[in-house]
């Protein structure tokens, strides 16, 4: 199986942040797939000025999951056969990208998710969710899930 990775980054009004992310994905050398889910005019300024980037837009806000089903049709539409799931907002840990490279291009095959690490500011009410959330998952999933199913670093 080939391995041609690319970014895919939902935003949702993370004008602020996102170029930043950008930056550092393509000081990687990762293509980078935006997908604006129905952003303000000052995002949509934002990542118009945004150079070297595969832009595209949902009309109106249509949640995380719909900007990155857009991305990765559109990710594979442009060629990649892999993506690296990063959100805008600048929450996830860029230095953690090579890792997950080396590990997808070991086991191409393989889902790659990232594991958050909370410190004691983060609120209870957040950490019960994530637990909540995991006990369904491995649920449906029949004990076969592993890590958090909602980190949304992956590849």
């Amino acid at each position: 199986m080939s391995f041609a990775p690319c970014a895919v980054v939902p935003c949702y009004n993370h004008g602020a942040a996102v170029g930043g992310v950008v930056a550092r994905l393509r000081a990687l050398g990762l293509p980078v797939v935006i997908v604006d889910d129905g952003s303000d005019a000052d995002t949509a300024r934002s990542l118009d000025s945004l150079a070297g980037v595969h832009l595209f837009r949902l009309a109106t806000n249509s949640g995380k999951g719909a900007a990155v089903t857009r991305g990765l049709r559109e990710a594979r539409r442009l060629g990649f056969t892999h993506a690296l799931q990063v959100d805008a907002d600048g929450q996830h840990d860029l230095g953690d990208v090579p890792q997950f490279l080396e590990r997808g291009r070991a086991a191409p095959a393989a889902l790659i998710c990232g594991e958050p690490v909370y410190d004691a500011s983060a609120p209870k009410a957040r950490l019960y969710g994530r637990l909540i959330t995991r006990f369904w998952v491995w649920v449906e999933t029949r004990g076969r899930a592993r890590g958090d199913a909602m980190c949304g670093f992956r590849l």
